[in-house]
């Protein structure tokens, strides 16, 4: 079967670009990911509070789920394209409320009950009693003494500077991921 665009023209050019870009930006949040997850560089991160298998189910799982859609831009598998769309924004979402509702406000009421069942997805901590009071725990643990450009909020839990990178390339890679497949 005949291409409608011949193979040098500026049509396959920025389709070419059109999967490059997505790719990229797919790849280097994996990567990121992994080396703040599996390397130590304190106090840019909190890795060295992690135990191994704290650090290989952290690593492994993301891992995963993030070689998923470069995998499907790379080699054009609408499935995992589409996978790649919603998942980075789930991501976004579940990095918004693990870190950044907690750091804006306290979830008080019916909306503390709503907030911890949240929570507890987005952590896949089902422990019982207060998912928050529970992430505060571990949030003392790991990142308490990394850098953080945030001002803290009482006893809240603070973005730190390792985090805050991470979500804003999350949010970066779901719109140009986002982008790319629409017009492709």
């Amino acid at each position: 079967m005949e291409s409608l665009s011949p193979p040098g023209s500026l049509v396959v050019k920025i389709k070419t670009q059109l999967v490059l870009i997505p790719i990229c930006c797919q790849l280097a949040l994996l990567v990121y990911h992994q080396v703040t997850t599996l390397f130590e560089f304190y106090p840019f991160n909190g890795s060295r509070h992690y135990t191994w298998k704290e650090k290989l189910a952290e690593a492994g799982s993301n891992g995963i789920l993030m070689s998923l859609a470069p995998i499907g831009f790379g080699f054009h598998i609408k499935g995992l394209m589409i996978f790649g769309v919603v998942y980075y924004f789930v991501l976004f979402a579940v990095e918004i409320i693990i870190w950044w509702v907690p750091y804006f406000t306290v979830p008080s009421g019916r909306w503390r009950g709503i907030y911890n069942r949240l929570l507890a997805g987005a952590t896949s901590s089902f422990e019982k009693g207060d998912t928050l009071e529970h992430w505060k725990g571990i949030y003392r643990r790991l990142h308490s003494g990394t850098i953080t450009v945030l001002p803290a909020r009482d006893d809240r839990p603070v973005p730190n500077l390792e985090h805050t990178i991470l979500h804003v390339w999350t949010l970066i890679t779901a719109l140009v991921t986002a982008g790319a497949y629409f017009h492709l």
